[in-house]
């Protein structure tokens, strides 16, 4: 399977994500925690996608997030990095900002 592209923005207590290839969001209290979720949320996904018929299977496989949403997280997390680089604050409205891949394991 492959890599999947996934976001995640908070701050402590409370954490959000999303998987921009299949548009699957999850929640946490933590960085960690929202990554576990996320992580779940997906492999609970590919479950139930592969229990569909063959036919079905590829609308449920090429559902991704809205271009616009991929590009301004992809655009955030870039800026993110950027100024964290230069040791230049990384947090917006007291938000950090995360970008990692998921690999299913279903």
């Amino acid at each position: 399977m492959r890599k999947l592209t996934c976001y995640a923005w908070g701050k402590p207590g409370d954490w959000e994500a999303i998987c921009v290839d299949f548009d699957i969001p999850a929640q946490g209290a933590s960085l960690d925690e929202v990554r576990r979720e996320l992580a779940d949320a997906v492999d609970t996904y590919l479950d139930y996608v592969s229990d569909l018929p063959e036919s079905e299977q590829s609308a449920f496989l090429n559902r991704k997030a809205p271009l616009s949403l991929r590009l301004r997280l992809s655009l955030e997390s870039s800026i993110a990095r950027i100024f964290s680089a230069l040791r230049l604050t990384s947090e917006s409205r007291g938000l950090t900002r995360a970008r990692f891949l998921v690999i299913p394991t279903a």
